[in-house]
């Protein structure tokens, strides 16, 4: 078993770096043919995405913007690059994700204070009703619970609402799941890749554990611990940053010209994965296999 923290250096072998990226392409290759998106239309996709890639280096050099630059840099073609123009980046999705939802609020509230799964809609003591006036005083406690039982996060049972999930995972039915793993999964990227290209003095926490040659009930077993230790982190934080946002959101009321504005985000999350391992040796040639073959084989 190893801890490994994604090293911070600078990239400069296009080759490894894009072997690198092919690896991060699998499984969105994967996510994408089951979609029945194929190459040609992620190819068509990604154009505007490269030209604001390649915008925001020559921002970040002080270089004026030119066709050729663009062109040099994002890999496309100078007629592509005119006729995508300045206006197709205001067509992708926004790289900053919304804010969060009154109900993902609520969630992670139920969560990190402990509520008990089940809780009374309304009532004297903790209820549904109170949480949600405390995450919200704009929505009305009854929208958010149509809300979490459209996802299917919790279910209604008389008087009662109980959370189904250990954490806020809509069913992936809904247009909310790929949304939030997308979320996710770009913020994970975008900390390791601005480690790895040293864009700026701060440097992110982007560190995983890793452990193979394991029974599949020791990998479940590891698994229980990690749902168990995400727990308490997702308390912690829930509670940290409910006081820091009360806080900056008072300050931020009466703003003073010196202090800067409340405009920070951030992201803290934690994932999970398994699958059977690779080879350890690469499988033996048969027989019948033709001599050249067996000398392409790694």
């Amino acid at each position: 078993m190893s801890t490994e923290p994604e090293p911070a250096a600078a990239l400069k072998q296009p080759a490894q770096t894009l072997a690198h990226v092919l690896r991060v392409m699998r499984p969105l290759a994967r996510w994408l043919v089951r979609a029945g998106i194929g190459h040609k239309v992620l190819a068509d996709a990604l154009k505007p995405v490269f030209l604001e890639a390649a915008r925001a280096e020559l921002q970040r050099h002080g270089q004026r913007e030119t066709d050729s630059g663009l062109s040099t840099l994002s890999g496309l073609h100078r007629k592509d690059v005119r006729a995508l123009g300045a206006e197709s980046v205001g067509e992708l999705p926004p790289e900053r994700p919304a804010r969060a939802t009154a109900a993902q609020v609520l969630v992670s509230r139920w969560l990190a204070e402990g509520l008990p799964q089940r809780l009374p809609v309304g009532g004297e003591g903790p209820s549904f009703d109170a949480l949600a006036r405390a995450v919200s005083v704009d929505v009305h406690p009854r929208t958010l619970m149509r809300e979490l039982l459209r996802l299917g996060v919790a279910t209604e049972d008389g008087d009662h609402i109980e959370l189904r999930r250990e954490a806020f995972v809509p069913d992936r039915r809904h247009a909310e799941a790929g949304g939030l793993v997308a979320d996710s999964v770009a913020d994970h990227l975008a900390a390791g890749v601005h480690n790895l290209t040293g864009d700026g003095p701060v440097r992110f926490l982007e560190q995983s554990v890793f452990a193979d040659q394991l029974s599949e009930a020791s990998v479940r077993e590891l698994e229980a611990l990690g749902n168990k230790l995400w727990k308490q982190v997702l308390g912690q934080m829930v509670k940290a940053a409910t006081v820091l946002e009360a806080r900056d959101a008072a300050a931020g009321a009466t703003p003073h010209p010196a202090l800067p504005r409340p405009d920070q985000r951030i992201r803290l999350g934690m994932y999970c994965y398994s699958t059977r391992m690779a080879p350890l040796t690469p499988p033996a040639a048969t027989a019948a296999e033709p001599e050249h073959k067996k000398d392409s084989l790694p």
